[in-house]
């Protein structure tokens, strides 16, 4: 017996049978009293009615779960929602619209979790979910409640800081995942009168991609004194790769990271990176999804945007004279 079926035997709709075995508010108890009795007669009242758990059940979709970016936010999300007596139930939809609308129906229409954190939503979503979404570090228009990131304001400061410390040849190492901020890069670039030296996508990822970027870089632009990556594994790989080219950081070449990762500050020479406030973008990712659990009616769209910052280390400094300008 579906819930389609048993909505039609109650002559009512799909939405109101699920809110009736679910608690909703919004409907009277005669009705769901109806809906119960039929479901009782029909032989699937235990089917859609569970016991109620006493913990909220959050489901957390996010891209990937092997870097420090991703299991970071996991943690920090973790704790918040333990802390209020809730269970996290974690997946990773590797970049994959369909993937990610496939979890999404799942944790929403098949487990009914109470609520639900997603990393930037890709997939179309669904009209009818009764299920609370809200989304971390989308693009700003995404089709439900949102945190995101601005990078366009760190880039852009990550440029002027470099531009102080005399560098003109600037370049940017990058991967497939992450052409946005190469482009927010050259706008900032721009914004200062300059050409970048390069733009490299690498089809590698991680610190493999910070070699490659590095090993491309030196054959197309030698004349480049400072590199912005895309995020910090990439500057790590960068650093490797330049250390074993006879480089050094940052007297030969500055490097900065983006994302602030733990390790950043420990590294033989500690890494220049933009820090994006994870503590923040969980907090109040947290506290939204809490207010629409508590009321179903909160419908009201919010876009938070969170502003990212450039944290100054040992991995920055004015360039050789023999390469300025």
């Amino acid at each position: 017996m579906t819930l389609k079926k048993l909505a039609d035997h109650c002559h009512v709709s799909v939405s109101t049978v699920s809110k009736a075995f679910h608690n909703a508010p919004d409907i009277s108890e005669e009705t769901r009293e109806t809906i119960f009795r039929a479901a009782k007669e029909l032989g699937c009242y235990g089917k859609y009615r569970k016991e109620k758990y006493n913990k909220k059940s959050i489901a957390v979709i996010c891209p990937e779960t092997g870097s420090d970016f991703y299991t970071g936010y996991i943690e920090r999300l973790r704790a918040l929602i333990e802390q209020d007596n809730g269970i996290v139930l974690i997946s990773a939809d590797g970049f994959d619209k369909e993937r990610q609308r496939e979890l999404l129906d799942y944790y929403a229409d098949h487990l009914h979790v109470d609520g639900i954190l997603i990393f930037g939503i890709h997939a179309p979503l669904k009209t009818g979910y009764d299920t609370p979404i809200v989304s971390l570090h989308g693009t700003g228009s995404d089709p439900t409640d949102a945190v995101y990131m601005d990078m366009r304001s760190p880039i852009n400061e990550a440029v002027a800081h470099l531009v102080k410390l005399g560098h003109t040849h600037v370049a940017f190492l990058g991967e497939t995942l992450t052409a946005t901020k190469g482009d927010m890069f050259a706008e900032a670039m721009a914004g200062h009168q300059l050409q970048p030296t390069a733009q490299i996508s690498s089809e590698q990822r991680f610190e493999l991609a910070g070699e490659d970027g590095v090993q491309r870089l030196l054959e197309q632009a030698p004349h480049t004194t400072a590199i912005i990556c895309t995020y910090d594994y990439i500057a790590l790989g960068a650093i490797k790769a330049l250390n074993t080219a006879g480089l050094r950081v940052p007297e030969d070449m500055s490097v900065i990271g983006i994302d602030n990762i733990r390790v950043t500050p420990y590294i033989g020479t500690s890494l220049t990176s933009i820090d994006t406030h994870p503590d923040e973008i969980c907090a109040i990712a947290w506290d939204l999804l809490k207010k629409k659990m508590e009321n179903h009616f909160f419908r009201l769209k919010q876009r938070i945007q969170i502003s990212g910052s450039l944290v100054v280390r040992e991995t920055t400094a004015p360039p050789r004279n023999e390469n300025a300008g």
